[in-house]
């Protein structure tokens, strides 16, 4: 039997509250014990993170901001990480987002060790034109991105459409890429059917543009008329939240709350209301689109059916007229109707709730995907030893 690894992880920013995700595919391990390097640590709310499992380049200040600039740009590690990271002794180097494999490639070179990157979504949508006028790391992203062609050893992708992406956008190579779905802790996400409240609609997001929310909102609109109890409850912030709630003001007058950011918990106990969920997400001019959506999947787990357009990679995660429904990207009259025969049918409700538990149990089971994930990881060490070898 294989003796336990170490995986450094790799991250901009360790590590903010919205990328449980990483979390999830990180300390969750089992036969991988992982050790996060960030740039620095996460400037708003982050997720705690065990001291003896972490590590950043900047501590912060004039000093820090120098500290990190270099390690970006010159490939220059201080030594109190470089020897933290000898400490640690990882076997494979796993970054998150296009743009911290590029960062972090120079370090793989340098260590001589095999690097896995992920793409999640905008750090592969997003058009070039766009990019170069984003963040730095964006930014080194597009100078490094056919040095990180060649020496990427696996990149590893949660779709098919973010697959395509990956290939058809940003040029890497299809015999270097693996799809394992994200996924989650089937026990943490354990419905209570009997709180379920008739007509309380959920979103859960960022409150940017992308994310649809000013679609919902004209939706639930539509619907007055006919079901003026219906509710709305928008979890989520972000730059667009104050003109999102004046037009939630302004086209609903009432029976909607705007509740901010949440951790998880609250989030559960919404989800646990709630009768339906939408997050009608869009592509962008820029690109930027949803390539999976993990709270559609955290919905479905809870027994919520989803309602939503057909964009990017939500129709890998919702099943189009058994696990919810979508409507035509862009389609408001669509959504509204969606909506409508949810809460009309209670019966077809109940029938996606069921259905979709069952869905994410057999595709988005964390400790499946998990496994999936080790799995790959034995595969691209015992590869780069084969080669290493071979090389002699």
């Amino acid at each position: 039997m294989r003796s336990k690894c170490n995986v450094l992880i790799y991250r901009n920013q360790l590590l903010p509250i919205s990328e449980t995700f990483v979390y999830n595919q990180s300390i969750l391990l089992k036969r991988y014990s992982a050790y996060l390097l960030g740039a620095k640590l996460s400037l708003g709310q982050r997720i705690d993170l065990p001291n003896d499992r972490r590590c950043v380049v900047s501590g912060g200040g004039p000093s820090g901001r120098v500290k990190e600039a270099k390690f970006k740009l010159l490939g220059t590690v201080p030594d109190s990480v470089a020897r933290w990271v000898r400490a640690v002794n990882p076997s494979l180097i796993h970054a998150h987002f296009g743009p911290d494999g590029a960062v972090i490639s120079p370090l793989s070179r340098k260590l001589g060790l095999p690097l896995l990157v992920s793409f999640h979504g905008s750090d592969a949508t997003l058009k070039d034109e766009y990019a170069r006028r984003s963040y730095l790391n964006q930014r080194l992203f597009l100078l490094r991105r056919s040095s990180l062609r060649r020496h990427v050893t696996r990149v590893l992708v949660q779709s098919e459409y973010l697959k395509r992406i990956v290939i058809e956008r940003q040029g890497f190579s299809e015999d270097k890429i693996s799809l394992i779905r994200l996924g989650v802790e089937m026990n943490l996400f354990v419905p209570d059917v009997e709180r379920t409240e008739w007509g309380n609609i959920l979103y859960v997001g960022r409150i940017v543009p992308r994310k649809g929310l000013d679609s919902l909102i004209e939706a639930v609109a539509r619907l007055r008329p006919r079901f003026p109890d219906v509710y709305l409850t928008v979890v989520g912030d972000g730059p667009n939240r104050e003109e999102y709630e004046s037009l939630a003001r302004k086209r609903l007058s009432r029976g909607f709350e705007f509740m901010g950011a949440q951790p998880q918990d609250v989030v559960k106990r919404c989800l646990e209301k709630a009768y339906v969920f939408s997050m009608p997400s869009i592509t962008m001019p820029s690109g930027e689109a949803e390539t999976l959506g993990l709270v559609y999947v955290e919905a479905q787990a809870m027994k919520v059916p989803v309602v939503a357009f057909q964009s990017g990679g939500i129709p890998e995660v919702v099943l189009n007229g058994k696990t919810g429904l979508l409507a035509h990207e862009g389609d408001i009259d669509g959504l509204a109707k969606s909506l409508s025969t949810l809460l009309d049918d209670v019966k077809l409700q109940q029938q996606m709730v069921n259905a979709g538990r069952e869905h994410v149990e057999k595709h988005f089971n964390l400790v499946i995907q998990n496994e999936k994930l080790e799995n790959l990881y034995d595969e691209i060490v015992d590869g780069w030893h084969v080669g290493l070898e071979d090389a002699k």
